[in-house]
């Protein structure tokens, strides 16, 4: 607590205004554009730590100076807060922090993992009930990786299935979610069981844990991290 009454401080002496330059979206274009003259070169510290603002993608995003006021990526002050970033774009809106709404806040698989690997993604499976599913995480694999989430996310939510042409597979699968090292949820899915869908409360937890391990062609879908 004490770190983000310091960062407010360091962004309100900066005057900071806040830009959504950082959240790529098609939508916008739909936005005014104005070609202006601004200084960069300028150097952030958050107490004493230099600030390295990226965007989405993980890529450098320069910190400038227009008619006297610094203006940084919202991205990068989201980080200084420990505030999750949202970007709408039927609205044009930038959220910082709690927003509620339609999708979750990151897909598992675009968050950073501290330890681990990244996510096997299929963009199109049937469970064992014939439905389609998007976005699959992980048809024939097994993971286990720690995501510090710095308590910026209330809650996981995903579905837990059986792959429609694998069905006759008897053998278990299991996901086990962790929160800063306490078990918070504990699923197994066998042949003859339907999909599984699982919502966990990640309210103050610092370090996420999510262990999934298939042995009957499991997998995971729509896995989503909310604030």
């Amino acid at each position: 607590m004490k770190r983000r009454q310091k960062a407010g401080w360091f962004l309100s002496g900066v005057a900071a205004a806040v830009l959504a330059a950082s959240l790529t979206s098609p939508a916008l274009a739909a936005l005014a554009a104005k070609t202006i003259q601004v200084y960069t070169g300028v150097d952030i510290y958050v107490d004493d730590v230099k600030l390295e603002p990226t965007n989405v993608n993980g890529n450098p995003v320069e910190v400038f100076v227009y008619n006297g006021t610094t203006y940084l990526p919202i991205r990068a002050v989201g980080e200084a807060l420990g505030k999750t970033v949202q970007w709408d774009p039927k609205t044009n809106s930038a959220y910082l922090g709690k927003h509620t709404g339609e999708k979750p806040a990151v897909w598992l698989q675009d968050l950073d993992y501290f330890t681990g690997e990244n996510l096997e993604i299929k963009t199109t499976e049937k469970d064992n009930l014939g439905n389609t599913r998007q976005d699959v995480v992980c048809g024939n694999a097994k993971f286990n990786n720690i995501y510090l989430i710095n308590g910026q996310y209330s809650a996981i939510s995903g579905t837990f299935f059986q792959l429609y042409d694998d069905r006759s597979h008897t053998g278990k699968s299991t996901i086990s979610i962790y929160g800063d090292g306490e078990l918070l949820y504990h699923a197994e899915m066998a042949g003859g069981i339907k999909p599984i869908d699982f919502y966990v409360d990640l309210t103050g937890i610092l370090e996420l844990r999510v262990e999934f391990v298939s042995t009957n062609r499991s997998a995971l879908d729509d896995v989503g991290l909310w604030t």
